[in-house]
């Protein structure tokens, strides 16, 4: 089960949130305890944000990620953001334009989202905002968060040359 848990590749994005003017590197670790047949029922098929540079990932959502931006390449010019800030409200991405399923570059910058979050509350972010990310996007204040994460991060691409196999 410590296979699980090892990191089999990892990459580094460029993500910033609505607010900020600079770009940041975040780095994105992929693990197969993230994968969708996982043995570990609550991280199964979950991409996470645990601090202000770091994101892990499935091999699965890597996968998916790579082969989106082999079709249609992201840079920090023309950045992805959540289709109408929503992750899970298919009718409202809808009512947007936008498919009603979201892609990977759009989990990942809900994901740059959060880490925003990691930067502004330093180390209450893991146990403040992972008990309320149970609860997903929605219409109360425990959603906050996650409503939040998705209105303000921004995907740029990956960062050139810095894919490494572990």
């Amino acid at each position: 089960m410590l296979r699980d848990w090892r990191i089999t590749r990892s990459f580094r994005i460029w993500g910033r949130t609505r607010h900020e003017s600079d770009w940041r590197q975040i780095r994105v670790v992929v693990t197969p305890c993230r994968n969708l047949s996982s043995r570990w029922p609550l991280l199964r098929g979950t991409c996470t944000c645990w601090s202000p540079n770091l994101i892990a990932v499935g091999e699965h959502f890597a996968q998916a990620l790579f082969q989106q931006l082999s079709e249609t390449p992201v840079r920090p010019e023309c950045p992805v953001a959540v289709v109408a800030g929503r992750l899970t409200d298919p009718d409202r991405r809808l009512a947007a334009g936008g498919p009603a399923v979201p892609s990977p570059a759009e989990v990942l910058a809900h994901e740059i989202g959060h880490t925003a979050q990691a930067r502004r509350l330093g180390l209450l972010y893991l146990p403040l905002v992972g008990a309320l990310t149970l609860f997903r996007e929605g219409p109360y204040w425990w959603n906050h968060f996650e409503n939040e994460a998705s209105l303000i991060g921004l995907f740029g691409g990956l960062v050139e040359d810095l894919v490494s196999l572990a």
